[in-house]
């Protein structure tokens, strides 16, 4: 994988959450109105950009992505096989156990394709094949990270988010931290397992946390427009099928997440939901804040 000298070259390791610290963010006074602020974003980006958030719509996908950002923004001009290579990333996404060689090989191509990635000339070593991220995807990273900063933003007083826009290097700092806490064993879904069926589903985290939004806890935060939760406004919103919509339910039914009286009912947000999806969003909170905070040490 990597030596420690590499790991001190590239800068501080951002914090991995702990119970501990997952618990102080949802007792803080803010908290529930950073969560209703990124979810109901989140609804919205993916809503008018449902076809670019089904290219990175898995866990394993949504990881490999951002190790490509980490690789390429960590490249040295003095050692041709660094960057965001082929091989480097299958090394990278093997050893974490993140997927197969064969995976690595099929989203290089899959995101190539897409435009999401672009090939780079090697002059001084032919054999390695390195790529570059295109705006296209770095554009859809900043809007993800933009949206759970302006939360943390929201919940700490803070001002993350504008900075994404304003320093070119904070935000290559920023994703350095992440992949360092990625190589570190980071994963939010550790903190949040409930989750892990309906995450890797078409639209399937979306729905959830639509449903988790528009639920009695939080049904004063929520837009008036995603409050309808019906079969076909569930369906209507994504871009999906009322069937593939009744799937989804029927699995988070299955696993304890939600409830509903019939097959096109309307689903009610358990417990369970509830204290998954704000154990996720404080988990991500807590992560990326400490990103923020390793960047703004890296730029001082």
């Amino acid at each position: 994988m990597e030596n420690r000298a590499d790991q001190a070259r590239r800068g501080p390791t951002p914090i991995i959450p702990t119970a501990e610290d997952v618990a102080a963010t949802r007792a803080e006074a803010r908290f529930r109105q950073a969560v209703a602020a990124v979810a109901a974003t989140s609804i919205e980006y993916y809503q008018g950009r449902w076809l670019t958030n089904r290219v990175l719509n898995d866990r394993a996908r949504f990881v490999m992505a951002s190790l490509m950002l980490f690789l390429h923004f960590d490249r040295r001009e003095d050692v041709a096989s660094s960057g965001m290579t082929a091989a480097r990333l299958r090394e990278m996404c093997t050893g974490l156990g993140l997927c197969s060689p064969g995976r690595v090989e099929a989203m290089l191509l899959m995101m190539r394709a897409s435009g999401y990635l672009e090939r780079v000339d090697v002059p001084d070593d032919r054999r390695v094949r390195r790529y570059a991220p295109t705006a296209k995807l770095v554009d859809l990273h900043r809007e993800r990270h933009r949206r759970i900063l302006t939360a943390v933003d929201i919940l700490r007083g803070t001002s993350y988010a504008p900075r994404l826009d304003t320093a070119g290097e904070f935000y290559r700092q920023f994703l350095l931290a992440m992949g360092r806490g990625y190589l570190a064993g980071f994963r939010v879904i550790e903190h949040a397992p409930e989750l892990a069926g309906v995450m890797d589903r078409d639209a399937g985290m979306i729905v959830m946390v639509n449903v988790f939004l528009a639920g009695s806890d939080f049904a004063e935060l929520c837009p008036q427009p995603l409050q309808n939760i019906s079969v076909a406004g569930l369906a209507r919103r994504f871009n999906v099928s009322r069937v593939h919509v009744r799937s989804v339910l029927r699995d988070a039914e299955a696993a304890g997440l939600v409830t509903r009286q019939s097959e096109a009912a309307r689903a009610r947000a358990l417990p369970k939901l509830i204290d998954a999806v704000e154990i996720f969003f404080a988990t991500a909170f807590v992560f990326l804040e400490s990103c923020a905070q390793c960047a703004l040490t890296e730029t001082a």
